[in-house]
Parts: C-alpha cells; structure tokens; sequence
C-alpha cells in the first residue's frame, strides 16, 4: 500500500476538514471551503494577509494561517495552484477595511 486515503478526488476536501478540526483557531470559508481562515475572522483596521497554493508536495500554506501571520490561505487542488473564485474569496475573507496584501508564489507548474 502506498496512500492511506478514502477517495482520490475527496483528498483535499477531507484533508481541509481534517485541519480545522484539529485546529480550532481555524475555519473553512468560501462557496467551495476552499480558504482556511483564522475563524475569528479579519482583525478591523488591520491590513490582512492572503496567500494561497496547492496541495500535493507543499500544502505548507495553510500552516501560516493564524494570528500574526496570514489571515487567509486558498487552496487548490493537489499539484494545482488555487483558482481565481477561490482566491478573490480569500481576498474578501481577509479584508478588515485597511486593504489587503496578497503572497501569492510562482512555481514551475504554474501556466
């Protein structure tokens, strides 16, 4: 055996829902929860932090959401950077009235 998983195209989706349980400062957002959020939301009168990215080799940016350091992450599907609905959701999850500043990476997958 090779992978411990119940359905290869319900991966990512159990692997998010499988986070914020185990992380309670942590919430799931947007139409598809696609974006981990910090689940007390976006501080007011804060600049907020957006990042994003897939979730093959380097799901590491969901390991960045918390207080005082991203605001919001969204995600993608495995070796898939996240797609525009998702983060334009990230964005407006983020946004605490004082703008909001996107770190977003390019990587050799990427179109």
């Amino acid at each position: 055996m090779k992978k411990i998983i119940n359905s290869p195209s319900d991966y990512v989706d159990e692997m998010l829902a499988g986070l914020v349980a185990a992380h309670p400062s942590l919430a799931l957002g947007g139409e598809a929860r696609r974006v981990v959020r910090r689940a007390e939301g976006a501080r007011q009168g804060k600049v907020g932090i957006a990042s994003g990215g897939g979730s093959g080799h380097l799901p590491l940016f969901t390991g960045y959401v918390g207080k005082g350091l991203l605001d919001t992450c969204s995600i993608g599907n495995v070796f898939e950077g996240p797609n525009v609905a998702s983060c334009t959701e990230a964005i407006k999850l983020a946004d605490g009235g004082a703008g909001v500043l996107l770190l977003y990476g390019n990587y050799g997958g990427d179109p």
